[in-house]
């Protein structure tokens, strides 16, 4: 179970790096295609729109279940000249720290539960979309719409589920405080042996979000280097032309 846990935290490293790179190229590839920074913006923020949603929304529900008061929702930018652009937010009025943590951090959680549903769909409808295409009739039948429409929301939430620095406030003093509480009951020498089932049972939830992450990074490492590949076409053209 450690290595499971190692290997997720990997990969949600790696998958935090390239969702920022991929957004800078996907950003840039639209630059190149309209020209004008304000289409730009528009288009990228359309195109990760049902990731904002998602994202801006387990904020306000996990504020509500918790009994914290929210205010303005947003999910379009504001501001669409300035250098730094907000998709979208949501205002949560003043709470205690712990709270605030879970608030900041759901977006994340819900994020991953996501896409373990979302990824464990994959395989059938990638299997039917198969079969089609080898009947010559890929786009013929409902799979292989769906297959587009899932990775398209794979690739939405896996770019919109991280915290941003505002969504943080909190998190880090709590973790603190948290580790630090850990540590001294480690200490003192007070141990706790969970059941066997329990431990079957995470190393199962552990092993699913594993495969699931996996996915994600594959599926986002090759619209990465189909972004950087688009890019370095439409430099050629420009260079030419």
């Amino acid at each position: 179970m450690e290595i499971l846990s190692l290997t997720i935290i990997i990969e949600l490293i790696t998958l935090s790096i390239l969702s920022r790179h991929l957004t800078q190229k996907i950003f840039t590839l639209f630059l190149h295609i309209f020209s004008y920074r304000t289409l730009a913006v528009s288009a990228i923020t359309a195109l990760f729109f049902p990731g904002t949603v998602i994202h801006e929304l387990s904020h306000l529900f996990v504020a509500e279940i918790l009994g914290v008061k929210t205010g303005k929702l947003t999910l379009v930018p504001e501001g669409i000249e300035e250098q730094s652009i907000r998709a979208g937010s949501v205002e949560i009025f003043h709470t205690d720290p712990f709270r605030r943590s879970i608030i900041g951090l759901a977006p994340f959680f819900i994020g991953i539960i996501i896409l373990c549903i979302l990824s464990s769909l994959l395989p059938t409808f990638w299997e039917q979309t198969i079969q089609g295409y080898t009947a010559q009739k890929i786009f013929s039948t409902p799979a292989s719409y769906f297959l587009l429409l899932t990775s398209y929301l794979i690739f939405c939430v896996s770019n919109s589920m991280f915290t941003s620095s505002e969504d943080m406030k909190g998190v880090i003093p709590l973790g603190v405080v948290m580790g630090l509480m850990g540590i001294a009951i480690y200490l003192t020498g007070f141990r706790i042996s969970p059941p066997a089932i329990l431990i079957y049972q995470t190393a199962q939830v552990l092993s699913a979000v594993t495969n699931t992450l996996t996915v994600v990074l594959l599926l986002n490492g090759l619209l990465f280097v189909s972004a950087s590949g688009a890019i370095w076409l439409a430099k050629g053209k420009a260079r030419k032309g």
